[in-house]
């Protein structure tokens, strides 16, 4: 069983380095800073920077642009390598008036900080004039709706109408959360506020951080420096999948003597690889790194044959797999409890199992204490038939920083809650990729073997077959009531689909609640074709489950309100007829809409049904609410309610101003 990477940025195509962090600080005056970078290359990569170096871009991170800071890389050669790694010397200066200047930035520049990355721009992947507007009529992109070809098949962007401030000045902690933290993008864009103009005017030597939409799924953009009407800072490559949204930074700066109004961009379009690690393999016979759902429930009858635990409270055996081959077979099986049969009552263990602190009556003695010795082939595999709690999660966790455990399969989420997680469960799952631990569901929800990964923050089960499709598709959350459409309905909500997939192309899926009705109904019209279907299931009694997902998320009644976060991967909202709790929903959307955690992207109210005055009273009262001034007067601009599919994709070329 080789072990995979778990890095998703890979499914983006890109042949690129390592972040390139500082590794030594030459200078510091007080018009720049002169620093020294290492990156990590990849031995493809090291391959491009000998035989064609001048391919090879830098890239500087966003949020660094962003803050109006600019890094200057002169070009690598392979004369610089060592190893695995090269070496930069790289400047930067602060060049926006108006942002954070070298004095507020100069402490942060210190030894560790990612600043960019280096990026293969293949010029057999570059698109001729024709080949970028055929992926547009496919629709494997979107493009800024000003952006024109020209007849070698770069493109020029005028960006949006807007100018980047920051609502407060920003002190150094602030700055220090931005740069450092993990997520510090997002930190970054409740500060950095867009404000709309009638013109984007550059001063002579000065800069503006402006905006534009673009959607890219098996392309990046290149943008070029030197242009006549505005240079890009050295932010240049949009990636793809990454590059999705309507918050798409420019950040441009005016070195001629003459003021630059409305500036353009120039860009390159380039192909993305179809590989995970950004290269074209050569074709190998397809083998499984996993246990497959059959092997694992197989290797279940073991469980159910062990005698009895000393702890009458639940058995919870644990197996230990190593070695290839018969390893199943071979796997030596541990029983939780103490070495004794415990004397307490039924009523007791219940009441002390809950408790961990050292005065507990319970002597939480578990398998997961007993598998250190036998991990002697290590990295080892665990089976368990619950999910971990929170001493066995210690252990786990143990075993895998001494690189005794490489994966851990799980029957059941929870002995008492049977198929949902605790909102603990979500954090130990999250604890368990950044220890680089695999985690795989042996599901009975659905009968598949499921694998988690975690895409913007938020962990899901995946089918393993659909991994790469589920962190290259773009997501629409489907809302929707447990009721069932009306047959006109439901021809209705298929049409919407439909135009989904011909307008953004069919790397697309939705996210449903995972319930019935409405949303039964939208995932059965995802499978019929073929786009990804997934859900967020909840703990509770008033509707039955559609299982048949290829991604899902499973919470505990108690993780109700933290489980709409998980809502986020998607891309836009879709309302359909719905109750009660699509109306909850869509009051928590708007709401992170106006505090900047999500993009204000159209809100569609679907009247799947058509009757034509559903969602009438919302509308209603949103502007009653702008009228008293309780809401901000663009949320009326961003709801959108219609029953006709064709409104819906018109509305996302229009407020999204895509070519």
């Amino acid at each position: 069983m080789a072990r995979t990477h778990k890095n998703n940025h890979l499914f983006r195509g890109l042949l690129q380095s390592e972040d390139g962090v500082i590794s030594r600080v030459l200078d510091v005056n007080s018009q720049s800073m002169t620093f020294e970078t290492t990156f990590g290359l990849s031995e493809e990569l090291i391959d491009q920077l000998k035989n064609q170096p001048e391919h090879i871009v830098f890239s500087e991170r966003s949020r660094i642009a962003r803050l109006g800071m600019q890094i200057k890389c002169d070009p690598p050669t392979a004369d610089s390598i060592k190893g695995s790694k090269i070496t930069l010397t790289l400047v930067a200066s602060a060049v926006i008036a108006g942002y954070p200047g070298l004095e507020e930035m100069k402490h942060l520049f210190t030894l560790g900080l990612p600043v960019g990355r280096l990026v293969f721009c293949d010029p057999e992947a570059l698109l001729s004039s024709d080949e970028v507007l055929e992926a547009i009529e496919r629709s494997e992109l979107k493009l800024p709706a000003s952006t024109t070809i020209s007849s070698d098949g770069s493109i020029v962007i005028a960006p949006h109408k807007v100018v980047c401030r920051f609502k407060e000045p920003l002190d150094k902690t602030t700055l220090s959360r931005i740069l450092l933290r993990k997520d510090g993008r997002e930190l970054l864009n409740r500060y950095q506020v867009r404000e709309a103009v009638r013109s984007v005017t550059v001063a002579p030597g000065e800069g503006v951080v402006t905006t534009c939409s673009m959607y890219l799924n098996e392309h990046f953009v290149v943008l070029q420096s030197g242009f006549a009407l505005g240079r890009n800072l050295p932010a240049t490559v949009l990636d793809p999948i990454k590059t999705r949204g309507i918050r798409i930074y420019l950040e441009i700066v005016n070195q001629s003597d003459h003021p630059i109004v409305n500036p353009l961009i120039s860009a390159k379009v380039y192909k993305a690889a179809r590989s995970r690690n950004g290269h074209q393999p050569k074709k190998a016979a397809k083998t499984n790194n996993f246990y497959t759902y059959r092997q694992m429930r197989e290797f279940e009858k073991r469980f159910s044959s062990l005698d009895k635990s000393t702890c009458h409270f639940i058995d919870k055996p644990v197996a230990v797999i190593q070695g290839n081959g018969e390893a199943l077979k071979k796997a030596e099986v541990f029983l939780n409890g103490p070495a004794q049969k415990c004397e307490v009552t039924q009523a007791m263990c219940a009441l002390a199992r809950r408790n961990f602190a050292p005065n507990s009556e319970c002597s939480h003695v578990y398998a997961t204490s007993r598998i250190e010795a036998a991990a002697k082939n290590f990295p080892a595999v665990l089976a368990m038939k619950y999910f971990p709690n929170i001493i066995e999660h210690r252990d786990i966790i143990n075993l895998t920083c001494e690189g005794k455990l490489k994966a851990l399969y799980f029957y059941e989420p929870s002995c008492e809650h049977g198929p949902f997680l605790s909102q603990q469960d979500h954090h130990r799952l999250e604890e368990y990729y950044a220890f680089g631990l695999e985690v795989y569901w042996v599901s009975g929800l659905n009968g598949r073997l499921m694998k988690h990964t975690m895409r913007d923050g938020m962990g899901y089960f995946v089918a393993p077959e659909r991994i790469a499709d589920f962190h290259k598709s773009m997501l629409f959350a489907f809302y929707g009531s447990n009721q069932r459409l009306s047959r006109g309905g439901a021809e209705r909500l298929g049409a919407l689909m439909d135009s989904l997939i011909d307008f953004w192309g069919n790397h697309i899926g939705i996210v449903t609640g995972g319930g019935s009705g409405v949303m039964e109904q939208a995932n059965t019209l995802a499978r019929e074709r073929g786009i990804l279907s997934g859900a967020n299931f909840l703990d509770i009694t008033d509707q039955s489950m559609t299982t048949d997902v290829d991604f899902c998320q499973v919470f505990q009644a108690t993780c109700r309100h933290s489980r709409q976060k998980w809502f986020e991967i998607a891309s836009f909202p879709i309302f359909n007829i719905g109750g009660l709790g699509s109306l909850e929903e869509l009051g928590i959307t708007l709401c992170n809409m106006k505090l900047a955690i999500l993009d204000p992207v159209p809100v569609i109210l679907f009247d799947t049904e058509g009757n034509g005055d559903y969602w009438n009273g919302i509308d209603e009262q949103i502007n009653e609410m702008i009228k008293q001034g309780r809401a901000p007067a663009w949320i009326r601009d961003n709801i959108v309610i219609t029953d006709d599919p064709k409104t819906v994709t018109d509305v996302y070329r229009q407020k999204l101003q895509l070519f």
